[in-house]
């Protein structure tokens, strides 16, 4: 179903076309969301359809008519504008005669003004092709017209030029007095129904200005830079009056790309910072202003793409540290700017849940940053750079706040908003601190995000907590212990000092990584979480990665303690280490019914068994040897007490677990 104005096609409810903002009716509107509400049945349906065939077959049938009625009165609606009344049959007026139903045919009435046929109108017994020469004998050929005609406009001048016909003064005023011509006819043929057209030429005469303007400075020098600089403010003011006033944002479009070129244009190559950055505030204010008030997210997208390609041709040609503070504020300012008016424009109007202004807050973000990052490195130590990234986290904190405030913590926009911040806060965190203290803040930013992620019923969260936890732990197991604490894990443990080298800082970071582990495991439990997978919970899985980090890190510990004060027995202390641990699994196995658990248990006691018949008997002296056979037989012989104990409890227990797979 197509727009009969545009032609595009229709993909929103609505009364207005979200293409051209043709206009519906108040009653083609109710039908075009009804439309709507039935397509979404349509899929629903359709996605069923296995169970819900006959369903399914009935409604895309309804579907189907219902199309064909909508799109022929949409276009019966339209080619009402742009044709004339019908004519009476002959009979019309006679009452012996019967009554004819009337056809519409057009009579070429001289004094009415010639009527514009809306893209995408088709007549009766039109195809495309007629389709095609409407589109083309309207739109394209009015376009290519009327670039021809500024590029003609540009030619005439340079070769009046070259020929010396007329000065350079008389020119550049014939090239106003064209500009000026194409506004008003343009007007006039907007007022008389060719609005279309009307529109383009506009368009034309306010190119026709901005080239004039740029050539009354930099080919004749005919104006100073400043009264130049004036004229094409004025014009890219016109521009956006006029787009407000005929409701069209391309005028709107153009005013932003002349005002954004205005400082290129006429450019001199000198540096004007101040003047450059507050022209370029302001007309960002005056354009996302228009952009507010019309609802032309457009404008936002294309004010963000050319503020930072003009802010980073400046910085390429002209920055050095004795601009940095200007350069920072405007920076933080323009920051401020994309970041804000797109929340507001999306939110303070209510017009929705989605974040159209998402598409440039990240971007936004980090362009900003990385700016900021290179001119405050350069100039002053590297922490200060968390002043920036501490400010960026509170202004999106503040608007999740805000967000949630008036209840609105389930749209996509609380979590986008929430993210953000968040990721600020973890880049301050290496950025203020080192060594150990980045992993500690990052295990408690997850356990925080993690907890966010429960109370607002929010997976995305849940899993990026996830994430960073085991960024967390990968840098906990495989660096700090390293390159911090100075362990190696091939032959000797302690590489540098002693046991007792960092042992406050190391074992801090060791209790605080277990026992945010252990919580984790506690939320996702008593949540029920199904973030790594819908069929279980994702309790298990943190409690056992709970317990391999749990396994090194006891292993590190004892195997260093033992190399450092009892050298001889550490192989054995190891061996003793696996029995506990074990035996700790198995007794968890028993008392929280998990033949997982048990089941694990059994393959570290083989593990263990294994090492010390292949390998301990080697090594050991024998007086650890016989402390190392003894306690692992004992364990053994304990366990299997516990299976003869616990037999029926765990066979009950494995039956209840195969009748549930089973049944799955």
């Amino acid at each position: 179903m197509n727009c009969p104005n545009c032609k595009n096609t229709i993909t929103l409810s609505g009364k207005y076309c979200a293409s051209c903002g043709y206009d519906f009716g108040d009653e083609a509107s109710k039908k075009v969301s009804f439309y709507f509400s039935l397509k979404d049945e349509f899929e629903r349906v359709r996605s069923l359809q296995g169970e819900l065939q006959e369903g399914f077959e009935s409604i895309a049938v309804k579907f189907r008519s219902y199309e064909e009625l909508l799109s022929r009165e949409l276009g019966g609606a339209a080619a009402s504008v742009s044709t004339k009344e019908p004519v009476a049959s002959p009979g019309a007026g006679h009452a012996d005669s019967p009554a004819a139903p009337a056809v519409p045919e057009p009579v070429a009435k001289p004094a009415s003004p010639p009527r514009e046929i809306p893209f995408g109108t088709r007549r009766a017994g039109a195809g495309k092709t007629s389709d095609l020469e409407i589109r083309v004998g309207q739109k394209w050929l009015l376009i290519v017209g009327i670039l021809t005609m500024v590029f003609g406009v540009g030619y005439f001048l340079k070769y009046s030029f070259e020929q010396g016909w007329i000065s350079p003064a008389l020119r550049v005023s014939m090239a106003y007095v064209w500009g000026a011509l194409f506004l008003v006819a343009g007007d006039q043929f907007r007022k008389r129904g060719l609005r279309n057209f009307g529109l383009s030429l506009v368009g034309g005469g306010i190119a026709v200005l901005y080239f004039a303007t740029f050539a009354a400075f930099q080919l004749y020098v005919l104006l100073s830079q400043p009264l130049s600089f004036g004229i094409m403010i004025l014009i890219t003011v016109l521009a956006s009056l006029l787009s407000v006033r005929y409701d069209t944002k391309w005028l709107a479009v153009l005013g932003l790309v002349g005002g954004f070129l205005t400082p290129v244009l006429l450019s001199t190559g000198q540096d004007n910072q101040i003047a450059l950055m507050t022209y370029m505030t302001i007309l960002n204010l005056g354009l996302l202003g228009i952009a507010f008030y019309k609802k032309w997210d457009l404008l936002n997208t294309l004010g963000f793409v050319f503020t930072y390609l003009l802010f980073t041709g400046w910085f390429v040609r002209h920055y050095a540290m004795s601009k940095f503070w200007p350069a920072i504020l405007f920076l933080t300012l323009f920051f401020l700017i994309y970041s804000v008016v797109p929340f507001a424009y999306q939110f303070f109007r209510k017009s929705g849940e989605k974040l159209k202004g998402a598409v440039i807050m990240a971007p936004n973000a980090f362009i900003a940053f990385g700016f900021s990052y290179g001119m405050i490195s350069e100039r002053f130590a590297l922490s200060w750079v968390s002043v920036i990234t501490l400010s960026y986290a509170f202004v999106f904190l503040s608007m999740a706040t805000y967000l949630y405030r008036r209840e609105r913590h389930r749209q996509e926009a609380f979590i986008l908003l929430l993210a953000q911040s968040s990721l600020f806060l973890i880049i301050t965190v290496p950025i203020l601190f080192s060594k150990h203290w980045i992993t500690i803040f990052w295990a408690a930013q997850a356990l925080t995000l993690l907890w966010m992620g429960i109370k607002l019923d929010r997976k995305s969260l849940a899993f990026g907590a996830y994430v960073l936890m085991a960024i967390a732990i990968y840098k906990f197991v495989l660096y700090d212990y390293p390159a911090i604490f100075h362990f190696n894990f091939s032959y000797r443990f302690a590489v540098r000092g002693s046991y007792t080298y960092l042992i406050v800082e190391r074992l801090v970071t060791s209790i605080v990584m277990l026992i945010v582990l252990y919580v984790f495991g506690v939320q996702a439990r008593t949540a029920s979480l199904r973030v790594l997978s819908l069929a279980r919970n994702d309790a298990a899985a943190i409690f056992s990665v709970l317990g391999i980090v749990l396994f090194i890190v006891l292993n590190i510990e004892v195997g260093s303690f033992f190399y450092d004060y009892l050298r001889s027995a550490r192989f054995a202390a190891i061996s003793v280490l696996w029995t506990l641990f074990s035996m700790g699994l198995m007794v968890l196995g028993f008392r929280k019914n998990n033949s997982l658990v048990r089941t694990v248990s059994i393959g570290l006691f083989s593990v263990t068994v294994l090492k010390v018949f292949l390998f301990d008997m080697a090594k050991f002296s024998t007086p650890y040897r016989i402390v190392s056979f003894i306690i692992l037989g004992i364990v053994l012989m304990g366990t299997s007490y516990l299976y003869y104990k616990f037999k029926d409890r765990s066979l009950n227990d494995m039956a209840a677990e195969e009748k549930r797979e089973t049944r799955t």
